[in-house]
């Protein structure tokens, strides 16, 4: 028999025997790029949008603010003030949960009260001493949705809210007579280069020295344009938006108070200097020296000293 055929034989045998699979040879790579993964076709899962109402209130003290009522003891001598004006707005409002995380809140754009993230709170409605540049219809909510991801569990509800005083710079500064309404208000506009008053609280007090007025007309100052009928290109050097974080807040059930007591506690009401009247959020204004403090600003740069303007008496949680 042939040699060859005995070994192939042999080996053969020995094969079945053991029981052994045959040895593979070693897979040697592809050079070929590998094919690319084909895109899904299937649509990215939407979040739920869930409605909620953030509910804001006007007070001086426990008291709510009128504009037909006189409330005692305001300021550091004790002023009686007489409320003819009594607005703000807010804008760029979220919601955080505990654990740090941040829920952006989309406004419902009713075509009145809010447009784009700028909301109007309205508590003046046109009566007495307000009658002059105010409006019958108040508004004191803010309707919106939040990602229904907020509520994914009781602990991880909201614990605080983040809200700016002011309106955006990209907003502050256009044609009132145009602009979508709240931002179509003229008493709550200045002029182009100067934009919007961000809060209008017009008081009448016991000041001799400007028979009694005192008005609170926060805004952005040192805007540089070249007169006030054009609106600026740059941010103002004092935007004066206070962006407030509040704790201890639950939209089921709590409340935000603007309180008109806290903010002038450390205000004489009984002075004023003319020319302006009151403060008008200039920052060598007398007037404005120990109210800016109070919306949580530093007067000389329009900005607060900390992140979510610790330092601000105007708003509080009930």
């Amino acid at each position: 028999m042939n040699l060859r055929l005995n070994i192939a034989a042999l080996a053969f045998g020995a094969l079945l025997v053991s029981g052994c699979r045959p040895v593979l040879a070693p897979v040697v790579p592809s050079t070929e790029p590998a094919a690319e993964a084909q895109p899904t076709t299937e649509p990215a899962a939407e979040v739920e949008a869930q409605p909620i109402t953030i509910s804001f209130a006007m007070k001086a003290g426990d008291q709510d603010a009128h504009c037909d009522e006189t409330v005692e003891g305001l300021g550091t001598t004790g002023s009686p003030v007489t409320f003819n004006d009594l607005r703000f707005y807010v804008a760029n409002l979220h919601l955080i949960n505990n654990e740090g995380e941040v829920f952006p809140v989309t406004l419902e754009q009713d075509g009145l009260w809010q447009t784009e993230n700028v909301a109007l709170l309205d508590f003046e409605d046109a009566s007495a001493g307000c009658a002059d540049s105010g409006t019958p219809e108040t508004n004191t909510t803010v309707r919106a949705t939040i990602p229904s991801a907020t509520y994914v569990c009781p602990e991880c509800a909201p614990v605080a809210i983040v809200f700016d005083l002011g309106v955006p710079f990209a907003l502050n500064h256009q044609d009132v007579t145009v602009a979508a309404s709240p931002l179509n208000l003229p008493p709550m506009w200045w002029n182009w280069q100067g934009g919007y008053k961000f809060v209008r609280i017009d008081m009448k007090t016991d000041a001799a020295s400007t028979d009694g007025a005192w008005f609170i007309h926060l805004g952005s100052t040192g805007c540089k344009a070249a007169d006030q009928a054009t609106p600026p290109t740059e941010p103002c050097a004092r935007p004066n938006v206070a962006t407030v974080r509040l704790d201890g807040y639950d939209p089921a059930k709590s409340v935000i108070v603007a309180d008109i007591a806290s903010l002038l506690a450390d205000v004489n009401l009984s002075e004023s200097t003319p020319q302006p009247a009151g403060c008008m959020s200039g920052p060598d204004d007398p007037d404005c020296a120990n109210l800016m403090p109070a919306f949580g600003l530093d007067p000389a740069t329009g900005v607060c000293a900390e992140a979510g303007c610790p330092a601000q008496k105007f708003f509080r949680i009930e």
